[in-house]
């Protein structure tokens, strides 16, 4: 003899809020597992990410946001920015380890790093959002260039280097699919053939020769900004000096590099 059961639908929903009431926090977790693992894969839901490569901005943001036409960024190592805040005497002129100490680009670009800490040398070393190493600059001497690396991975990543004993200078470059190309500021160069995107920083005072120097090499000055240095100047740097961002188009970027190294070896910095 077989007895078959038949449930109501009644039965069934009180069933099923039993399951909830039992096990309320492993259905917690496996929602909170799925959406993590979403936001470790995509940084921006809405990527309607702006570029923005306005020196300003990145001197009171920290952070550069770059489009989908650049394929290099390079990041500047200032001069004293092994310096920390809160020292007897202040030593650093803008307070920031790197400039942009934040980056945002595009799935592909590669990012280097440029030593202008005179007479210090900087080993950067790269981790993702797991801490694992993805890479390391190796020892970097002032006035020139680490290798690059090409971010192929979605994600946040954190880089960071040892300044003075205690100090840790860190930045951030966080990876996304940026819809949009940069769209530069000078006249002299499209938006779309902009590929490769760098700072420097030299003191305002000699900012007319420094420009023509740079310009002269076939690297397109996109835009300025002035600030007062925090350590109040020095002598050969006076109290205010000048963040350059500088773009190439087409140029072959160790013949950039090589220019710009030897502009930075011959800044009054010390």
């Amino acid at each position: 003899m077989h007895f078959q059961h038949r449930y109501s639908p009644f039965t069934i929903s009180l069933f099923a809020i039993g399951i909830l009431v039992i096990f309320p926090t492993s259905f917690s977790f496996i929602i909170d597992a799925a959406l993590a693992q979403q936001n470790s894969t995509s940084p921006s839901n809405e990527n309607n990410l702006q570029p923005n490569i306005d020196a300003e901005s990145v001197f009171n943001t920290k952070t550069m946001t770059l489009g989908n036409n650049v394929q290099t960024l390079v990041i500047l190592i200032p001069n004293e920015g092994h310096h920390s805040e809160g020292e007897e005497d202040e030593a650093r002129f803008l307070d920031q380890h790197f400039v942009p100490e934040n980056a945002i680009i595009s799935l592909g670009t590669s990012v280097l790093w440029f030593n202008g800490d005179v007479g210090h040398e900087r080993t950067i070393d790269v981790k993702n959002a797991s801490g694992n190493s993805v890479f390391n600059t190796g020892e970097i001497i002032d006035s020139q260039a680490s290798k690059p690396y090409t971010f192929s991975n979605l994600g946040v990543y954190n880089y960071a280097a040892e300044g003075d004993p205690g100090v840790t200078m860190t930045g951030t470059i966080t990876v996304d699919n940026i819809q949009s190309p940069v769209t530069p500021t000078s006249s002299n160069s499209s938006a779309s053939n902009i590929d490769t995107v760098g700072i420097l920083m030299v003191p305002t005072q000699d900012i007319d020769d420094y420009i023509s120097q740079i310009a002269s090499e076939g690297i397109t000055i996109d835009n300025t900004y002035d600030f007062k240095d925090l350590r109040g100047g020095q002598k050969g740097t006076g109290d205010t000096q000048t963040l350059i961002v500088w773009t190439t188009s087409g140029k072959d970027l160790n013949e950039t590099l090589s220019s710009l190294s030897e502009l930075s070896a011959d800044l009054p910095y010390s």
